[in-house]
């Protein structure tokens, strides 16, 4: 029996008719690319095809031609992400990596994220794909803006970090008061994504992982679904959070942080106070988000992930449960 590539639930196709028809518009749809990583990573003049560059990841855009997806430069629908990153630790469990990752947080934390699944290239290496949720069925796009993007800001004017040291999450949830209507769901949303990303060591959750949208109403902005999301301590040894939490983290610190050198409980609980989070919401997040580790055992046991990421993947969350539970 086979694993849904999208739901990782037993199938006897590569995925299952709900998944499918959600991703593809389709009863059947196969997980077999019919083209090679070489085939798109440049073009027939030799210039690479990259859409964008996010970390060290290449990005292609697919559209749907047939029954099967093909390499395109315009009114593409679905943004393929290859493990081409050799210099990085498992780098061939990045695809599964990002795929299991946003699944955890659709089906057990249950956020809002961007459609995926994992393909595979007729060499056997997987590809993560995601579906573009700003763009529409007629194929026009939906206007969105990334944070880096709302507060003006860019490497040229601010340095090559300015992902990362521009603001902290305190920062971006004064913009999305400012730009998103309804707000006070919007932070909410923010708060439990920014929460998962620090249980799942999401290392790399910078300004641009997080974007505001308009999908019903031009100028009206909406939290955009989240994406981006993987456990970047697998491959890499950076920071616990891409951001700090509080925007006057250099002459404040929670007792916590000043004793252990890294963020718990009461820290989250104090970035929720600041973001306008009432208190006992707040608290019934912070103690749920470490409720789930057997379902995320259960899950990662089921992904595509290699036997020693699905290990290191688990001690990593446990870690990070002691954190948010001392």
């Amino acid at each position: 029996m086979n694993r849904c590539h999208c739901c990782l639930r037993e199938t006897e196709t590569d995925f299952c008719r709900t998944c499918s028809r959600k991703l593809f518009g389709k009863d059947r749809f196969s997980a077999m690319l019919n083209f090679s990583l070489p085939d798109i990573a440049q073009a027939p003049d030799g210039t690479p095809q990259r859409i964008s560059i996010s970390g060290a990841q290449p990005k292609y855009s697919l559209k749907i031609e047939g029954k099967g997806l093909v390499p395109t430069d315009r009114q593409g629908s679905y943004i393929l992400k290859p493990a081409t990153s050799m210099q990085f630790r498992l780098y061939a469990d990045m695809p599964a990596n990002e795929h299991v990752t946003m699944l955890m947080a659709r089906q057990i934390f249950k956020l809002d994220v961007a459609e995926s699944a994992l393909l595979q290239f007729p060499s056997g290496e997987y590809a993560y794909l995601t579906k573009r949720y700003d763009v529409r069925r007629d194929g026009t796009r939906i206007h969105q803006e990334d944070f880096a993007q709302v507060a003006d800001l860019s490497s040229e004017e601010q340095g090559s970090n300015y992902k990362y040291e521009s603001l902290s999450y305190e920062d971006i949830a004064e913009l999305i008061r400012d730009h998103v209507s309804a707000h006070a769901v919007a932070l909410e949303k923010f708060f439990r994504t920014v929460l998962f990303n620090y249980l799942v060591c999401n290392g790399d959750a910078h300004i641009k992982n997080f974007s505001i949208y308009s999908p019903n109403q031009e100028g009206v902005f909406e939290l955009s679904p989240a994406y981006d999301l993987m456990n970047t301590s697998l491959h890499a040894s950076d920071s616990r959070t891409a951001l700090d939490l509080f925007k006057d983290e250099d002459s404040f610190q929670t007792d916590f942080y000043r004793e252990n050198g890294f963020y718990g409980a009461a820290d989250f609980m104090e970035f929720a106070k600041r973001i306008g989070i009432v208190e006992n919401r707040a608290l019934r997040f912070v103690k749920d988000i470490v409720t789930h580790v057997s379902e995320m055992d259960s899950m990662l046991g089921q992904s595509f992930l290699s036997d020693e990421a699905k290990r290191q993947y688990r001690e990593s969350i446990r870690d990070r449960v002691k954190a948010l539970t001392a």
